[in-house]
């Protein structure tokens, strides 16, 4: 078994996304809202090694009272530096990520994808995080913290990709970053630029109450709405400035958020696009 890695390319990436929050859960108002600027930046240093970064600006924040101030605090958001390993005979690939991840968790993480066939690839992902926040809303308060209480996470899922029709089924399940367990299901149309995804969600084991009526819920579900940006094609420059990726819409049933949740090693995450490279489904 050889490690094939692809040629070293050096490029520097500076680029800002926006995050939208909507929730009409409070009685207290018709609706919170929550826009955040996310500049970031991704430095290749070739030989499928890479640094990334990302803050996180309020820039409007309007109700969302169960995080409080924070919610207006400027933010250091994400530093990861990552390396992708592609043993090419075996047809194995990993991804290997450290630093401070998405979701305010910090640790290390490993990716792992076997694609078995044209229509099947099994995956799996396993992670040792804990919490962690770090901003201040510039008037006298903020918060710089690296909590103990590391939490093992792990995932392993199957997706089918029907190539004629461009739909791919993702069934995932494991362990999640508050300790629940539970299963997910996705569907997904993919588009030239966009995906339309449908999820179901099936928890297991004891549940936290929703923080807004105070119930628990077994299950839930959703869609999202996946935009990749332009531009769409890879620059050679050195430098490249461009906006983030891509947009990303969400919505859930049962907004509570503290169930199956997960954290992201790449400011540029999202549903439609693995976090490791593999010649498989949309990306072939």
């Amino acid at each position: 078994m050889t490690q094939q890695e692809t040629a070293p390319v050096r490029q520097l990436e500076l680029f800002c996304g926006v995050t939208l929050g909507y929730a009409d859960t409070n009685w207290l108002r018709l609706y919170d809202v929550q826009i955040n600027a996310t500049p970031g930046l991704r430095w290749h240093m070739g030989h499928d090694w890479s640094i990334t970064a990302q803050g996180q600006i309020p820039v409007v924040s309007e109700g969302y009272t169960y995080r409080g101030i924070t919610n207006k605090y400027w933010r250091f958001n994400m530093a990861t530096v990552s390396r992708q390993l592609h043993f090419n005979r075996a047809n194995q690939h990993l991804r290997l990520t450290a630093g401070l991840f998405g979701n305010e968790r910090y640790g290390a993480d490993v990716r792992w994808a076997w694609p078995v066939s044209d229509w099947l690839l099994l995956n799996a992902q396993s992670g040792l995080t804990a919490p962690w926040i770090m901003g201040t809303d510039f008037k006298g308060n903020y918060d710089v913290d690296f909590y103990g209480g590391y939490k093992v996470t792990g995932m392993v899922g199957a997706d089918v990709y029907l190539s004629p029709y461009d739909i791919e089924f993702r069934l995932s399940g494991g362990r999640y970053i508050a300790g629940d367990y539970g299963s997910q299901l996705d569907m997904m149309r993919h588009f030239k630029h966009i995906t339309l995804l449908a999820y179901a969600q099936l928890r297991f084991g004891e549940l936290e109450a929703n923080p807004f009526d105070k119930k628990q819920y077994r299950t839930n579900g959703g869609f999202k709405i996946i935009w990749m940006l332009p531009p769409y094609k890879k620059s050679s420059r050195k430098l490249v400035v461009r906006p983030a990726s891509n947009f990303e819409l969400s919505h859930s049933s049962r907004a509570g958020g503290q169930s199956m949740r997960r954290y992201e090693i790449d400011p540029e995450e999202n549903s439609r696009e693995r976090l490791v490279d593999v010649d498989w489904g949309l990306r072939k």
